[in-house]
């Protein structure tokens, strides 16, 4: 079949890793446009926020599958396609799947609310980040972690399972990473999860914008937990 239709230079797209051999399950989101486009391959580029050398970086292997969604005529288009070569630092390519499924995106509940949030932006790199998220997650569900934790900011937030909306200091621009901690006060640990800031609103005194944020790594357990607390809180 044709892919041009669907897919075009230039255009974002959104990968979800498909298999992974983490042992705790978990969500897992890449941000990339259209490179080129020949029969049912298709070269990727990675955002450049995620650094140079990204796809390198990345644990991409041979065995390493994707779902493609992205919109054309108000419509969501989902695809899946595996991984063939890495090109270079930024760029890989991918065989499209056969078929094309069209699909009425589902709006996640939202929730207005105030909570508990560490939020840090340090890392200049997917693949550091990734470490730094690894590592708090290790920490959280040790047999140490703490009961009761200390050091959160309370905050005005607007959440869902798939991502956060609130204000931060600028500067920040779309495709920027960051590290979340949300702490939703159920006697567990905080949900920690890898944010990409999808758009920024400065605000009217220009102290600080507002920031709607993708999760693109998340246990897939805390995006359960999320959906618990919005449906119990509102």
């Amino acid at each position: 079949m044709s892919y041009l239709h669907y897919f075009k230079p230039g255009q974002q797209l959104l990968l979800k890793v498909q298999n992974d051999s983490k042992p705790r399950e978990r969500t897992e989101l890449m941000t990339v446009y259209v490179s080129s486009l020949e029969n049912d391959i298709i070269i990727i580029t990675l955002a450049n926020p995620y650094g140079e050398n990204a796809a390198t970086q990345y644990p991409l292997n041979d065995n390493l599958t994707f779902e493609i969604t992205t919109e054309s005529m108000g419509l969501g288009i989902r695809a899946k396609g595996s991984l063939i070569e890495i090109i270079d630092g930024n760029r890989f390519a991918l065989k499209l799947c056969t078929g094309i499924e069209m699909f009425q995106r589902r709006l996640r509940k939202r929730y207005n609310c105030q909570l508990g949030i560490r939020f840090s932006r340090a890392a200049k790199t997917l693949q550091t980040m990734r470490g730094i998220w690894e590592k708090n997650l290790e920490v959280l569900y040790s047999p140490e972690a703490p009961i009761i934790y200390d050091n959160f900011r309370t905050c005005r937030i607007n959440i869902s399972s798939e991502g956060i909306r609130f204000a931060i200091k600028p500067p920040a621009e779309q495709g920027d990473i960051c590290l979340i901690l949300i702490n939703l006060n159920d006697g567990r640990p905080p949900i920690c999860a890898i944010a990409e800031i999808v758009w920024t609103c400065m605000q009217d005194d220009e102290s600080s914008l507002t920031a709607g944020m993708r999760f693109i790594n998340i246990l897939s357990a805390d995006q359960l937990r999320l959906e618990h607390f919005i449906a119990t809180e509102k």
